[in-house]
């Protein structure tokens, strides 16, 4: 029995890479089996699992994430199955062949680059020992004492790889991959895709159309297209996008896009898209010309920045835009500049991402010219540069940190809104004060209690307005608290929050028991009052969330005991109600 598997970097990812392998030998090689695992999984039960089928033969899939533990893998299983031949593929084992095959304990056979047709022809030599291993094309093994390494195989036509996933129904709740191209134009030094010896190849149009209606006819929830450039071609992509925005169902398709080659008719279908249904990807990686140049990676900025705001005005396409810090010619200053460049677009998501030198990457090559100290394990992160010291790297980790869990979680959202509602606001400035101020260790490899995050910006705020404007002390509190509500966190309330006036939820509560009582409060018919009375809070902010108005707003935040909360802007008048004290505390600590 031959079995494929590998160890994801979390459960509810999907090994597309094991299924095109799969569905490519299953004509021939009808038994052939898929299994999955992940890094978070005892390497004993995976050991146990694999045992238990007894393969014959054995492939792992290899990538950054998961190389060392699949070593340690392959150990073991020569230990319990000595008569299982074991086979490596994937970018790790592809571009390090040579000293994976020389170590003490080593795989058999090691399938470099596209794996599919070598990977049939492997099979039927193990099988039926035709035809010969040596004219195998993609095939890395030892002869003796010998390391052996054949030419790359010819690029396979992808029209020949069936549709992967022989079961749609197990994979709803999961990430699922999917491809419909292969191959990139560009030659970005950091990155190992556009230096593979492989030509642009496209699935027909038709084909990608059935098989990405049959992802929404089977209910998966995120396909994510792993083209290195979904939209290289122009055509085609309006073409699929167009059918996809037409389709019905709930599925969101993931796609990576070059942001520049995004245009009007492009941006019409995202708008005209049911909500929920796109998310795209773009890196914009930095906007530092001598950056940008050393890698081998130019665009055109102003049109990029064009593109990217254009999108993430539209409010139910998800974007998400990436960052890499370390890249040649880019210290503390420079980078700033890439932030808030970045940060000023609005993206839905903002990755800070850390360069890491990749096996068979052209930038690895020049690590003493740019003086690059990395990692000698994977990920190979770097550790410093000409450009950037160890406590700056150490700097901008906390700085990452503090944007997923302040920016990207969305948990901060009026707050944030308002602090960079003026375009000279600096974002980086804020976020790199914010780190200085929690302490950059405290929040590096620590897990902390969400309120801990609420606390802290709180510190922090009090802080930097110390002498400030009380009023404006008082805004940032209460929409930190309408903040911390929405946030469905749980967990003991901070004793800073604006409290809620027991005058004014007395009066909505009364409200609430009376026939119209939705109506006359402005709210939905569909909520129900009796769960509104026993999980609402009541509050008077000093500005409206959305349009940052000064002036006494009330609020009814509803927080439902499943399913995310909500808030409620109330009618004005009730604030001037004699028997509804609008402000239940003062705006001090």
């Amino acid at each position: 029995m031959v079995l494929l598997t590998t160890l994801n970097s979390k459960y509810i990812h999907t090994a597309l890479a094991l299924y095109s392998l799969q569905a490519y030998c299953r004509r021939d090689f009808p038994a052939i089996q898929v299994k999955e695992f992940n890094i978070n999984q005892d390497l004993e039960a995976i050991l146990g699992a694999i045992y238990r089928t007894r393969p014959s033969i054995l492939g792992f899939s290899t990538n950054i994430w998961n190389i060392i533990p699949t070593l340690e893998l392959v150990e073991r299983v020569k230990k319990v199955l000595p008569e299982t031949v074991v086979i490596l593929g994937g970018p790790e084992a592809s571009a390090d062949w040579a000293a994976l095959l020389q170590q003490p304990v080593a795989p058999d056979y090691i399938v470099c680059g596209e794996g599919e047709e070598t990977l049939r022809q492997l099979l039927h030599y193990l099988t039926s020992g035709k035809p010969d291993r040596a004219a195998i094309n993609g095939l890395a093994y030892k002869d003796g004492g010998r390391v052996v390494a054949t030419p790359p195989p010819a690029p396979l036509d992808l029209e020949k790889i069936p549709f992967p996933y022989p079961d749609l129904s197990v994979l709803r709740h999961r990430l699922v991959y999917y491809e419909s191209s292969r191959g990139c134009p560009y030659r970005c030094a950091y990155c190992m895709s556009g230096w593979e010896q492989s030509t642009m190849r496209y699935l027909p149009l038709e084909r990608v159309k059935a098989d990405l209606a049959r992802f929404i006819e089977g209910g998966v929830g995120t396909v994510k297209m792993v083209d290195r450039t979904f939209n290289l071609d122009r055509q085609r992509t309006v073409k699929l996008l167009q059918f996809l925005a037409e389709q019905e169902g709930t599925t969101e398709f993931h796609f990576e896009m070059v942001g520049e080659l995004i245009d009007e008719e492009i941006i019409a279908i995202f708008k005209a898209a049911p909500p929920g249904r796109f998310r795209v990807e773009i890196g914009v990686q930095s906007t530092c010309p001598a950056a940008l140049e050393a890698v081998n990676r130019r665009y055109d900025l102003e049109r990029l920045g064009r593109s990217c705001a254009a999108l993430t005005r539209i409010p139910g396409v998800t974007v998400h835009l990436d960052l890499i810090a370390g890249l040649p010619h880019e210290d503390l200053a420079t980078f700033a500049r890439s932030f808030d460049w970045t940060f000023r677009l609005r993206p839905a998501e903002l990755q800070l991402g850390f360069l890491k030198l990749l096996k068979g990457s052209p930038l690895r090559g020049q690590a003493g010219e740019y003086g690059y100290q990395f990692t000698s394990m994977p990920p190979y992160e770097i550790l410093q540069s000409n450009w950037l010291s160890y406590p700056d790297l150490l700097h901008l980790k906390a700085v990452a940190v503090l944007v997923e869990k302040y920016y990207n979680s969305k948990h901060f959202h009026y707050t944030l809104s308002y602090l960079f509602r003026a375009e000279n606001i600096s974002p980086w400035r804020f976020f790199s004060a914010l780190a200085r101020y929690l302490g950059e260790e405290a929040f590096l490899g620590e897990v902390r209690k969400p309120v801990a995050y609420f606390d802290g910006l709180w510190g922090f705020l009090q802080n930097d307005l110390a002498g400030g404007a009380l009023s404006e002390r008082e805004k940032l509190r209460d929409l930190l608290t309408l903040d911390f509500h929405l946030s469905g966190l749980g967990g003991q309330p901070p004793d800073w929050l604006t409290p809620e006036s027991p005058a004014l939820r007395a009066v909505v509560k009364s409200i609430l028991r009376e026939e119209e009582g939705l109506t006359k409060l402005g709210l939905p018919p569909e909520l129900k009052p009796a769960q509104l009375r026993r999980r609402m809070v009541v509050i008077v902010l000093s500005l409206d969330p959305e349009t940052l108005t000064t002036g006494d707003t009330p609020v009814l935040i509803y927080l439902p005991a499943q399913g995310r909360p909500r808030w409620f802007r109330l009618p004005a008048d009730l604030c001037r109600r004699p028997e509804a004290s609008v402000k239940g505390g003062t705006a001090g600590d």
